[in-house]
């Protein structure tokens, strides 16, 4: 396996990843997520394209099996949160058929690393209540709660 860089070329094994996590996702809280559509290719493509994120993949025999995509952040406008460099992870996808595998942590130490040489004092990322899998993954590599997003659907 081997981590690298995503490009444009990619884009096709990027838009199969991330239908799997958006059909979870969908699945799970339809209040919050739409379910894949052909709308995401273009949005993949602006994030590849945009050099705002950090855009890696997982290669396995020419494959594109995961990805992950981060970015630095600096709080610059509300004034009681600290001011530090932060590496948000945006998205961390792994094809189902090679989870379990060492493939996201694998994406995870590339984006700590990549965090590291940025200048980043922390790591964030969001995960749903409901991925309790995902939570316990994060769990092994050392993220612990932090935050807690709580929400409440109106009609």
């Amino acid at each position: 396996m081997k981590i690298r860089q995503a490009n444009v070329a990619d884009i096709d094994a990027l838009v199969e990843l991330s239908r799997q996590i958006g059909e979870i996702h969908y699945e799970k809280a339809p209040h919050t997520f739409m379910p894949p559509s052909p709308e995401e290719k273009a949005f993949l493509l602006k994030a590849l394209e945009g050099g705002e994120y950090h855009f890696l993949v997982a290669e396995h025999e020419g494959s594109v099996i995961g990805f992950i995509n981060a970015r630095i952040m600096i709080n610059e406008s509300i004034p009681f949160i600290v001011k530090k460099t932060v590496c948000r992870i945006g998205t961390i996808v792994v094809d189902e058929s090679h989870r379990f595998c060492g493939v996201g942590e694998a994406l995870m130490k590339a984006c700590y690393s990549w965090a590291i040489e940025s200048g980043a004092t922390s790591i964030r990322l969001e995960v749903m209540a409901f991925n309790e899998r995902a939570k316990a993954f994060y769990q092994k590599l050392g993220y612990v709660d932090d935050f807690c997003i709580m929400s409440r659907q109106i009609a």
